[in-house]
């Protein structure tokens, strides 16, 4: 039987000599002799520049970090940040062009607006855009010194950060909570405009004061209100019904909405440079 770790004898050649009782003997085991260890890991390579070992390790660590963030951006784990959608409606800086009064106009005319206060404004910031316009409107063949004076404004927004839809019904809502004894609201829902719209009605007494159509449409609100302020004291002046009120209004503001899928002017300052 072979003793494990001793060393192989060399074959005997023919003629050769046989060892002597006093020649060492092939094999001596010897009881201090240790078992074999298995071999371990590779030693680490030398640090570069004289650094130390774990400055390389850490830069390791933060590569492989890089690489996982890169790919979570390239397949778009990280893009967690919803898109706005404003339903094909464009930026236009100037919505007293751009808004329809059409229906109006067949029972009032607008007055043109001194130099140095004008009727509309329009501002592009990060999170949000606005165009807003608001007109003053007298009846035809009014001949008071103290007529009425009608407002109509109206105002689109681009809400470009943040998803109005949350909050966009409650807000209509809070209408509710502003009534007094002297003022009532009555706030419905409206179909076909967007994605909800609601109609608010301010009465002051027994006086239709003001109509509000409020619509969302994606990540783009539209608001066309509609204000009835009486004449002189000493004269009897009556608003017009909300049926009629509302009915100049839908039909106005769906006459705008096509024109704000268009295109801006292309004269237009500070026009949305992504339109």
């Amino acid at each position: 039987m072979a003793i494990s770790g001793a060393q192989p004898q060399q074959p005997q050649q023919p003629h050769s000599q046989q060892p002597t009782a006093s020649a060492m003997p092939a094999y001596q085991f010897n009881p201090y002799a240790q078992a074999p260890v298995p071999p371990g890991p590779p030693p680490a390579p030398p640090a570069r520049g004289g650094g130390p070992r774990w400055l390389w390790a850490l830069g390791g660590v933060v590569l492989a970090s890089v690489t996982w963030v890169v790919t979570l951006m390239a397949t778009g784990a990280l893009d967690n940040e919803p898109s706005p959608d404003f339903r094909g409606y464009r930026f236009h800086h100037d919505m007293c062009e751009t808004a329809k009064l059409d229906a109006f106009k067949k029972q009032y005319e607008i007055r043109e607006p001194e130099a140095d206060t004008p009727d509309g404004y329009s501002s592009q910031q990060e999170g949000i855009d606005v165009s807003t316009c608001s007109r003053t409107l007298t009846e035809h063949g009014e001949t008071s010194s103290t007529p009425p004076t009608i407002y109509v404004t109206t105002r689109a927004e681009w809400h470009k950060k943040s998803d109005p839809t949350g909050e966009f019904a409650s807000s209509q809502r809070i209408w509710e909570d502003q009534e007094t004894g002297q003022y009532k609201y009555e706030i419905s829902p409206v179909k076909g405009f967007g994605d909800e719209a609601y109609l608010i009605e301010e009465q002051r007494g027994d006086t239709l004061s003001s109509v509000k159509l409020h619509i969302r449409a994606g990540w783009m609100t539209y608001q066309m209100s509609w204000s009835w302020f009486g004449g002189g004291i000493d004269e009897d002046f009556e608003p017009p019904s909300a049926a009629e009120v509302t009915s100049w209004m839908k039909s106005d503001t769906r006459a705008t909405l096509e024109a704000l899928k268009q295109p801006d002017s292309s004269k237009a300052p500070g026009r949305d440079p992504s339109a």
